[in-house]
């Protein structure tokens, strides 16, 4: 069977990796006209790294990683500290190591891309148009190439051209608040494997550490949809002046051009995921707001899924149905929770904040250590 794969995200490449893995002929096409680096950092929880193992990139992956130590919720502005966890706590109960790691996403991808042979990814290739019939399935892109093959999957991402070639425009949902990231150096007091979010009125600042002395930082502000500042690192300064420390700093020693903005936007689950020979996986088919850092963790997972339901499948359109009966259930409840638990974060009423904050004082020490691993101790199983 020959597969191809639109994107080459965390997504589209673990879905190539493991395809191939069991056998099958795969082309993965990205519209961006070279590998370069995009985006900011991603946690990887236990269940992605078990799956990265069973296509035998975990210890590569680990090895541009940071595994996290120590985890924080603070309330007030960052100035009062909720809850503190250590991750030892989780790798004793789950016998797993590291529970959690930290890595750039532009240095997870290139692992992943450079354990697919040379020419499998082909850039400079925008899919403009997908069609199938009995025999196969056929993707147009914006240079006039077409390829046909057995099966596509479609992993490009959020606003994904498989998925529109499929059901049509769909808008995705916007959350209420948009998020700036960014990479700077660490400061002295934010020690190596820490992991922390602070929660204010209408806002909150998150920290976590990143091989090479970096940090990788997000601010969450509520806002309209759409909106963009012409220094979007002032932006952030404004929004945040005041909070507690290294707040400023980690964004002041971020170069302005490289604080990223997007709206926070998922999907409310829905099937179908595929019609036929041709499907989705990753934020193509369930995008979910990033509150549980469960995105690219459920990429990696479908990639598991898909390899062993193509594998067992009579037909293309039959490893399909098997994938979302299979993923369906799991990824609609984190995208469900990561939503309701965005909406809380993101209060703005001093009264519903301090309510929030004083019963998150008293639950959080029970109840972060029964939710944190609800989603991570997760295992897709091997290929």
């Amino acid at each position: 069977m020959r597969v191809l794969i639109v994107g080459s995200g965390i997504g589209g490449l673990a879905v190539a990796l493991a395809l191939r893995q069991v056998g099958f002929e795969v082309v993965v096409y990205e519209r961006a006209p070279e590998l370069r680096e995009v985006g900011a950092g991603i946690s990887l929880w236990a269940n992605a790294l078990r799956a990265l193992d069973y296509l035998g990139a975990g210890d590569a992956v680990r090895a541009v990683s940071l595994p996290m130590r120590q985890s924080e919720m603070r309330a007030c502005d960052g100035f009062k500290v909720q809850l503190t966890l250590s991750a030892e706590y989780f790798e004793q109960q789950y016998a797993v190591r590291p529970f959690v790691a930290m890595v750039h996403r532009a240095e997870l991808v290139a692992v992943l891309a450079a354990r697919l042979p040379s020419g499998v990814t082909r850039y400079g290739f925008e899919c403009v148009g997908v069609e199938q019939d009995d025999r196969g399935a056929t993707v147009r892109f914006k240079n006039g190439h077409a390829d046909t093959a057995d099966l596509v999957v479609g992993a490009d991402g959020l606003n994904s051209a498989v998925r529109a070639a499929l059901f049509g425009p769909q808008p995705p949902r916007y959350a209420g608040h948009t998020c700036w990231r960014g990479v700077g150096p660490r400061p002295a007091a934010v020690a190596p494997g820490y992991l922390g979010e602070w929660w204010g009125r209408g806002r909150r600042f998150g920290i976590t550490t990143l091989p090479g002395d970096r940090v990788y930082w997000f601010a969450v502000l509520n806002a309209p949809t759409g909106e963009h500042a012409a220094d979007e690192r002032s932006a952030v300064l404004n929004a945040f002046r005041g909070w507690a420390a290294p707040v400023e700093e980690l964004v002041d020693s971020t170069p302005a051009d490289r604080v990223i903005r997007n709206d926070i936007l998922d999907r409310p689950p829905a099937k179908p995921w595929h019609v036929g020979r041709v499907g989705l996986v990753g934020d193509a088919a369930h995008p979910t707001t990033p509150n549980f850092g469960q995105g690219g963790c459920m990429a990696i997972e479908d990639a598991v899924v898909l390899a062993r339901r193509v594998r067992a499948a009579a037909t293309p359109a039959a490893a399909w149905e098997g994938f979302t009966a299979e993923r369906f259930k799991r990824t609609a409840a984190i995208t469900n929770e990561s939503w309701r638990f965005g909406s809380v974060a993101q209060w703005e009423s001093p009264l519903a904040c301090r309510l929030r904050d004083g019963v998150f004082g008293l639950l959080f020490p029970l109840v972060g250590k029964r939710q944190l691993p609800k989603h991570a101790a997760f295992d897709v199983g091997p290929l």
